[in-house]
């Protein structure tokens, strides 16, 4: 039986009220030996059942309409046939598609006439889309988090300094030791493990009017109100010198932290202030890189030109991108044991790039995040207690009053048939894949509404 559901005519169809017995029984049989880590226990989705684009089946039969794409790990939805053919192709070699940093595997004699992308091909192809920032070089690794540690790595080992860095509030970057110490979205993330020294937080201000953040900081008469990041630094009143910071990392749009949209002004003073100091700038793409605001990268949509770029989730891998002149040139400073992706992960995010530049998904996210928008827009307009609707593209978010009104929401949500996630402390977020339709999010937005009538 084929695993493609017919796409064009698909709504959503519970037969059994989620989480259904199978869900539970899948649910219960998972927890007996995982450890407790974060789960969304009700979405039991059945890998052996039919799929297609925002559309999977779940353990019960219930067909489930996801508008989380997996925390935007899934940009072209459920079995894009491309991406089954070629992923079946690799994983017929082994120990190839398992094959990491000390060996290039090759797929016949001559990399410029081969028809299956390795790890060597999706260096050319992440060079193609930062183009702009003048990017040479790239560097591989499971995970976002681990892209993240690469990041600030090659930043430390490039400024060799006293190693201060600067994030903001609202951020994440990981779980891992290194990268944990960057977050400011939940104190769960960081309580009582130890830290990296020297990491220095301020606002990231999405004010869209008065800055209200602090951000804006009074300084001396002289000086008036300035950036708190700029007094940070001022050479006469600061408290770090400049050539002490060894990056500044930042999420051109906030992920967990809230899907917050920042002030373009707020952005480029970073992204400026860092250019005249000459700290590295580090912009976090995991979720919101690879065409996921209509853009490669969220950071187009400000003008500012980062020095590193860190991207994951859609790209099936993570990555680190950058300049030549910024990477260490000694062998062994960075690597790991999976340092150049597996190779049936890293054919797939070649193959996803591929798709999203041949099916023009750049526009569609455009187009379609606009409509998207606009229907949650327009459902605010008859809700009281739903405020503050916003996105890039396909990031796009809502809130409401509180976590417990939002949870609900989510809970009623899912019971119908859609798939979305919170994000910050009282945000709704919604993630459909990078080719989804209007029709499909007309479903979505009808089920949001119906939920919303329902509280």
């Amino acid at each position: 039986m084929s695993k493609v559901l017919n796409r064009e005519r698909l709504t959503p169809h519970i037969q059994t009220t989620p989480p259904g017995p199978n869900a539970k029984a899948w649910a219960r049989f998972h927890r007996r030996y995982a450890a407790h880590a974060t789960y969304f226990y009700d979405f039991v989705w059945d890998r052996s059942a039919r799929a297609t684009g925002p559309f999977c089946t779940d353990v019960d039969g219930n067909i489930i309409i996801d508008f989380a794409s997996h925390v935007a790990s899934s940009p072209l939805g459920y079995n894009h046939p491309e991406i089954i053919a070629m992923a079946q192709k690799i994983a017929a070699v082994d120990p190839d598609r398992y094959a990491g940093t000390d060996f290039i595997g090759a797929w016949g004699q001559d990399p410029k006439n081969c028809d299956i992308p390795t790890p060597s091909h999706l260096h050319y192809k992440l060079m193609e889309i930062t183009k702009p920032f003048g990017f040479d070089v790239a560097f591989f690794s499971n995970s976002g988090a681990e892209a993240v540690e690469n990041a600030i790595k090659i930043c430390y080992d490039h400024r060799k300094n006293h190693g201060y860095g600067i994030c903001f509030y609202g951020a994440f970057h990981g779980r891992t030791l290194g990268a944990l110490s960057l977050n400011r979205s939940r104190g769960v993330h960081r309580d009582w493990y130890p830290q990296i020294p020297r990491i220095i937080d301020v606002p990231y201000c999405f004010c869209t009017g008065t800055c209200s953040c602090g951000w804006k900081v009074y300084s001396i008469l002289r000086k008036g109100i300035i950036s708190r990041l700029a007094q940070i630094l001022d050479p006469e009143i600061g408290l770090i010198n400049p050539d002490e910071v060894a990056y500044i990392i930042i999420e051109p749009v906030l992920g967990e932290g809230g899907y917050d949209i920042p002030n373009p002004d707020f952005i480029r003073e970073v992204a400026a202030i860092a250019k005249t100091n000459g700290i590295p700038l580090i912009c976090d793409e995991i979720q919101s890189g690879l065409g996921r605001t209509g853009k490669w990268w969220a950071c187009e949509h400000f003008d500012i030109r980062p020095d590193i770029i860190t991207s994951a989730k859609a790209l099936r891998i993570g990555a680190t991108l950058g300049r030549r002149d910024i990477f260490p040139r000694e062998t062994k400073r960075i690597g790991s044991t999976w340092g150049e992706g597996n190779a049936i992960s890293t054919g797939m995010g070649y193959k996803v790039i591929e798709i999203i530049q041949k099916e023009n998904l750049l526009d569609n996210a455009t187009r379609m995040g606009r409509h998207l928008l606009d229907g949650l827009t327009d459902i605010q307009s008859r809700h009281s207690f739903l405020h503050h609707p916003r996105g890039l593209g396909l990031m796009v978010a809502v809130s409401v009053a509180s976590d417990k009104i939002r949870n609900r929401i989510l809970e009623k949500a899912f019971k119908k048939g859609l798939l979305i996630l919170g994000c910050g402390f009282e945000s709704i977020r919604f993630l459909p894949p990078l080719n989804v339709t209007q029709r499909e999010i007309d479903i979505a937005l009808n089920i949001f509404d119906d939920v919303l009538k329902g509280l």
